[in-house]
């Protein structure tokens, strides 16, 4: 049996784990079902309570691991099949086809600028953000690759006006397309690297241990809570992160969905839909201090806008947290603990209307905001249900893995080999993320 290690999820806690366990000699695969390594990391702003950019730290990593002799990265990749073997596993990936040949493609960006079509893109729709068809899945991308839309290549965005669409020839049938124009435009720039008829492959390995990594993902609040999606300036903690992130759809600028203006007055409504039967049904720990930082930077874009934070109870769990709390109210962040129940919107300006009863009074109270943003949780990655199933591992009742015994075996699972990091086992954040993952690269070396 080889030294091989099977690392499933490439976000912040993968990646670590991966490199972690390559610097002990053991080869390793580091597998996303996404274009790109860097889960959720890469996407947001700042790291609290340091406020230290987050793709400043990540990207150094993403570029190591790239270039490691012993990590061999697989994204668009899925895990298929997983039997267990003479003190390892093998286990069956599906690598998908992204129609873009990755040795040849440079990243140039002539597909993108080709591509006629434009679309709301999956996690930016809400706020201006659109993308291509051909299209990076953001600039730090690894691999640098561009990847093309399955739906065009399917032809389900014919109505939207791909150039693709009055063709009647299967592109696995063809290797001349004389109509795509990313195809045109690559040529033109002498990569030839789009491959319209690529397939997806198969791939086989025979591996020591796994370590899955799946990480987390920002809970989507059901239509009508506190006014999202009836309300335009009604916005998720994770929307506002891509709203104030420098490489996010405004570059940065705090606008309002509705017309683009600045918003100079900003509320906040901590566990969104807890405890509801269609929200998130516990504490994910980390929404108070996301809040918390994400009041400081927009007091640093502007000292001047508003910011309230309206809270039931108030979670500073980790190493310096209260501190940070403490920068957010020196800095001008107002604290309301408050149960809000009514959100409207002022039909001409746009503007939120809050009703909520003050806690410390007992009293109904009525407030207008330029926007509102709701703090709505984390929730396990969509992909555990299949990977559970894939690897016979167990998930709690919340949809996160099972450790066989969180004190005596922590990191661990039932089946001897697969173990647990990061966002896989619950609610955390990225320093938690990166202890776990050094701990489960060495439980899988060892």
């Amino acid at each position: 049996m080889s030294d091989e290690i099977l690392i499933v999820g490439a976000g912040v806690a993968g990646i670590n784990a991966a490199l972690n366990a390559a610097d002990y000699g053991a080869k390793v695969y580091l597998v996303d079902d996404t274009p790109s390594i860097g889960g959720m990391m890469a996407r947001l702003d700042k790291t609290f309570p340091t406020n230290d950019c987050s793709i400043c730290i990540e990207a150094p990593q993403m570029y190591e691991v790239d270039n490691h002799p012993n990590i061999e990265i697989l994204t668009n990749t899925e895990v298929k099949k997983v039997k267990k073997a003479d003190e390892g596993f093998k286990v069956r990936l599906v690598r998908k086809a992204r129609f873009v040949d990755e040795e040849k493609c440079t990243g140039c960006g002539a597909c993108f600028e080709a591509c006629p079509v434009t679309i709301p893109d999956e996690m930016d729709g809400r706020i201006f953000g659109n993308r291509k068809l051909a299209y990076m899945p953001f600039p730090q991308a690894v691999p640098n690759v561009a990847v093309i839309d399955p739906d065009c290549r399917y032809g389900n965005m014919n109505d939207k006006g791909a150039c693709v669409g009055g063709c009647v020839v299967d592109c696995s049938q063809c290797r001349e397309c004389p109509i795509a124009l990313c195809v045109k435009a690559c040529k033109e720039e002498g990569k030839d690297a789009v491959r319209l008829w690529q397939a997806n492959k198969n791939i086989n390995l025979t591996v020591k241990s796994i370590i899955v990594a799946s990480g987390i993902e920002g809970a989507v609040p059901q239509e009508g809570l506190h006014g999202y999606r009836t309300c335009r300036n009604v916005i998720t903690n994770m929307e506002f992160e891509r709203l104030m992130n420098a490489g996010g759809p405004t570059g940065g600028e705090i606008v309002r969905p509705s017309d683009r203006e600045h918003a100079h007055k900003i509320g906040w409504i901590q566990c969104a839909g807890r405890g509801l039967d269609h929200g998130t049904p516990y504490c994910s720990k980390v929404c108070c201090m996301i809040a918390a930082k994400q009041t400081i930077i927009t007091k640093e874009h502007d000292a001047s806008v508003e910011t309230t934070i309206f809270y039931n109870d108030l979670k500073a769990y980790g190493k310096g947290m209260w501190g940070f709390y403490e920068k957010a109210k020196e800095s001008g962040v107002r604290y309301v603990r408050a149960r809000p129940y009514d959100v409207t919107e002022d039909p001409d300006t746009g503007n939120v209307r809050i009703r909520y009863e003050d806690l410390e009074t007992g009293r109904p109270v009525e407030e207008e905001f330029d926007l509102l943003v709701l703090s709505t949780g984390l929730v396990p990655s969509a992909r555990n249900k299949k990977l559970a199933k894939a690897l016979k591992i167990e998930l709690d009742k919340f949809g996160y893995f099972k450790e066989e015994d969180p004190i005596l075996a922590p990191l661990e699972t039932k089946v001897k080999g697969v173990y647990l990091c990061g966002g896989a086992t619950g609610p955390i954040d990225i320093s938690e993320s990166v202890v776990q993952a050094t701990a489960a690269s060495m439980k899988a070396v060892a």
